[in-house]
């Protein structure tokens, strides 16, 4: 077979098989809307490619030789499968189907982007999404190895070896958490002193949050020493719940817990931490349709008025 399609075009195997389907010439050529010599001509030239006769006329009666019998069966699941690829592809300009997979960080990922793919899912229902959640870390890994069209992240990576495009995403405010019978949680007014004096409850490092909490502590000349580190914002709220201490995290991830009086926002001085999430893909990433309605999703899609309903758990 090595070297065949290179002597049999898709546009032969029509001819054939409707020859074939038709039980000869005329009707084959009233099918296609071509000359009987036109497709007679087609075929002798599949017939001299392949070194072996493709139609025998017996009478008035055309017939598959054994050669052309077999081309025939084949040719029906090639053309299948190009008929199916062609549908396919007319759906995926149509953006009725095709797949998109995403990667956030642990914050954005659990309390922000399931309502932003659940839009975008609603305009465009025959498509898949796949949402990847980790790190800061995760994230830098899966974005490089190509393996996420998109990465949503809040720092940004020193000298990434694969060049980037960065699109402003969402603001992120990181607040002073700490629970509603903690002593600080009556006070007016708190100093980052004040609070790093506490047990400190921090998420691990490599995430972004660490990450903004530690830069903020070393800008104010102070030092972090977490007595309790978690990678999951959902154990840290409710070990700031239950006493354990006090925590720093994006007002997304306190939302529901704040609106339940589980845990209540301290008044830090320098806070909240404003921060923001970054769209990031790689530069030379080849946009399919697809690619290019997400973006304009989260440039003009109202997605943004569903966020602050954040889950409870992790």
């Amino acid at each position: 077979m090595d070297g065949l399609a290179g002597r049999v075009t898709v546009h032969q195997l029509r001819l054939l098989t409707a020859v074939a389907d038709n039980d000869g010439f005329t009707r084959a050529a009233d099918a296609l809307g071509l000359s009987q010599p036109a497709i007679s001509h087609q075929l002798k030239s599949l017939s001299d490619a392949l070194g072996l006769p493709l139609i025998e006329i017996i009478g008035r009666r055309v017939r598959l030789t054994q050669a052309g019998r077999l081309l025939y069966d084949h040719g029906k699941t090639i053309l299948a499968a190009f008929d199916a690829a062609g549908s396919a592809l007319d759906e995926l300009r149509g953006l009725r189907s095709g797949s998109l997979t995403l990667a956030g960080d642990t914050t954005v990922g659990i309390y922000v982007l399931p309502d932003l793919l659940g839009g975008f899912r609603r305009e465009h229902p025959g498509t898949q999404v796949r949402l990847d959640v980790g790190n800061r870390k995760h994230l830098y890994d899966r974005l490089m190895a190509n393996d996420v069209d998109f990465a949503v992240t809040g720092r940004l990576w020193e000298d990434p070896p694969v060049p980037l495009v960065v699109r402003p995403f969402l603001p992120n405010e990181l607040i002073a958490i700490a629970a509603r019978g903690h002593r600080l949680a009556r006070a007016s007014s708190v100093t980052l002193a004040q609070l790093l004096r506490e047990p400190f409850i921090g998420r691990e490092i490599g995430s972004g949050t660490r990450e903004t909490v530690e830069e903020a502590v070393r800008e104010a000349g102070l030092s972090l020493r977490p007595f309790m580190e978690l990678a999951s914002n959902g154990a840290i709220k409710r070990a700031v719940a239950q006493e354990l201490g006090v925590s720093v995290l994006s007002r997304y991830a306190a939302g529901l817990e704040l609106t339940l009086g589980h845990v209540v926002e301290l008044p830090v001085s320098g806070f909240p931490l404003r921060r923001r999430w970054h769209l990031v893909h790689a530069r030379d990433k080849r946009m399919g349709p697809l690619d290019e309605a997400f973006l304009r999703f989260v440039q003009e899609g109202d997605w943004r008025a569903s966020i602050g309903r954040p889950l409870s758990t992790d």
